[in-house]
């Protein structure tokens, strides 16, 4: 589930596209459908997400980068080892990875 804080996000899903604005909320039926969300504005965007049954939380710490409160990074230029190494720690968790253009 997806809780839109702040700003605008685009979220795409097999089913459908669609632009989350402050407020909005995103469900991800159970079974976790293909889905991605990116930042199509000129604004930061603060999403507050949420994932039951409890889990993923350990992927998200596996893959991410600690950083001081209120700071944010750029996007990272993933190199393929990079996105190999993503690969597999996602399937660790049970997780699949999709190319940028899967879903047009």
């Amino acid at each position: 589930m997806f809780y839109v804080v702040d700003g605008e996000v685009e979220f795409k899903m097999e089913s459908a596209k669609h632009t989350a604005t402050k407020g909005a909320f995103i469900n991800i039926p159970l079974g976790g459908a293909v889905h991605c969300f990116k930042n199509t504005s000129n604004s930061v965007a603060h999403l507050l997400c949420t994932v039951v049954p409890a889990g993923l939380d350990k992927f998200f710490e596996e893959i991410g980068k600690p950083v001081e409160a209120g700071k944010f990074l750029p996007p990272p230029d993933l190199k393929p080892e990079d996105l190999q190494k993503l690969k597999t720690i996602a399937e660790k968790y049970g997780q699949q990875l999709f190319p940028p253009d899967y879903l047009g």
